[in-house]
C-alpha cells in the first residue's frame, strides 16, 4: 500500500482481491477516455456502467491476453494452508473502498481528469500479464481500479476487490509510466499472493485455539489487542517485500524497464521516513529499495524475455 493515511481497520487496505474469469474485465472509475477506442469497444460490448456517485461512471474494458502475455512464464505459486476463504476475507472488507470513492465524489473529486490516458495505458498492459498469471487457477479473482481526486490517500487496495488510486498522487509525484506500473503491480501482487489471508492466518495462530473465530473477529482483535498487531510486524513487512519483488517482475514482463520502475522507490527513500508509528506495517523505503536492487538482474531477464516474446508474435 502507498498511502498517506493509516486505516483504522488494520491490514484491511493492504491488499486488493483480484479475479479473472475467461475474458478479464477491468473497471476504471471516472469519465475515462470517453472518445477512445477502448471506450467505444466497451460501449459496443455493453460494459459501460454508471456508478452510484454523481458524475462518476465505472467503465469496463474487456481485455484478452495476447499470446505474448499468455506465454508460459509463471512467476507465482499459489499459497496453501490459509484460514478462511478468499471470499470470506473479501466480504469482511466490503465497502471500505466504496466509502472513500463516495467521499471523493461528494467533494467533486470522484473522476479521472488529467492523467486518464496514461493510467489506462499502463493498467491495460498490466492486466494482460496478470490475467496470464492466473490462467488455469481454480478460483481466479476480479480487480477494479478506481481513480479519484484526493490528497488524503496515495494508492491502496481492499479485500473486496477495489484498488483506489489518487490522481493527485500521480500528479504530485510526477509518476511516469514505469513508476505508475510499479505502484499498480505492487498492489496487484498483494492479491495474487493473498497477503491479507496470510496476515489474518498468522494472527489466528497467535490466539487461543479453542475458540472459533471469523475474519471480523480478527479485525476486532486488532482494535483491542495492540500486542497481536505488533507481533505481526514481521509478517506485514515480508508481505511488502514480496509485493515489491513480484510487482517489479510483473511490470517488467509487461514491458517496463526495471531500473526505471525503481525511480519511484528511489524518490521514496530520498524523501525520508515518516514519523514512527505504534505499529509498523511497512519496512523502511531504504530497506525496500536495497532489496529491490538485488532483484534487478532477474527482473532485467524477465523484461528481456517479454521483449523477445513480443517480437516473435508480431
Amino acid at each position: 500500500m502507498f498511502s498517506s493515511t493509516s486505516p483504522a481497520s488494520g491490514v484491511r487496505r493492504r491488499t486488493v482481491q483480484c479475479a479473472w474469469v475467461g475474458v478479464a474485465t477491468l473497471f476504471l472509475a471516472g469519465a475515462l477516455l470517453p472518445g477512445s477506442t477502448q471506450a467505444r469497444d466497451a460501449k459496443r460490448e455493453g460494459e459501460v456502467r454508471t456508478g452510484a456517485a454523481p458524475r462518476r461512471a465505472a467503465m469496463a474494458f474487456a481485455v484478452v491476453a495476447s499470446p505474448t502475455q499468455a506465454a508460459a512464464l509463471e512467476l507465482i505459486d499459489e499459497p496453501m494452508g490459509l484460514a478462511w476463504t478468499a471470499s470470506e476475507v473479501a466480504q469482511a472488507g466490503a465497502g471500505d473502498a466504496t466509502r472513500v470513492i463516495s467521499k471523493a465524489a461528494d467533494a467533486d473529486g470522484g473522476e479521472c481528469r488529467t492523467h486518464c490516458e496514461a493510467i489506462a495505458r499502463v493498467w491495460l498492459r498490466l492486466a494482460a500479464v496478470i490475467r496470464a498469471q492466473q490462467e488455469g487457477q481454480a478460483h481466479p479473482f476480479v480487480l477494479s481500479l478506481h481513480v479519484v481526486q484526493s490528497d488524503d490517500i496515495d494508492a491502496f487496495s481492499v479485500p473486496d476487490g477495489a484498488l483506489v488510486l489518487s490522481e493527485d498522487f500521480v500528479r504530485r509525484r510526477q509518476l511516469d509510466d514505469a513508476q505508475l506500473a510499479f505502484v499498480l503491480a505492487h498492489e496487484a501482487s498483494h492479491v495474487l499472493l493473498e497477503h491479507e489471508r496470510q496476515t489474518l492466518t498468522a494472527a489466528l495462530s497467535l490466539l487461543p485455539r479453542n475458540v472459533s473465530r471469523t475474519v471480523d473477529d480478527i479485525y476486532v482483535e486488532f482494535g483491542f489487542n495492540i500486542s497481536i498487531f505488533r507481533l505481526l510486524e514481521p509478517v506485514m513487512h515480508q508481505a511488502e517485500y514480496e509485493a515489491d519483488e513480484l510487482g517489479l517482475q510483473l511490470a517488467a514482463l509487461a514491458g517496463y524497464e526495471p531500473v526505471e520502475q525503481l525511480r519511484f522507490m528511489e524518490s521514496e527513500a530520498a524523501a525520508g521516513e515518516p514519523h514512527a508509528a505504534v505499529v509498523s506495517t511497512h519496512p523502511t523505503a531504504k530497506s525496500r529499495l536495497a532489496r529491490l536492487q538485488t532483484r534487478l538482474p532477474l527482473a532485467e531477464r524477465i523484461f528481456e524475455y517479454g521483449v523477445r516474446q513480443r517480437k516473435t508474435t508480431r
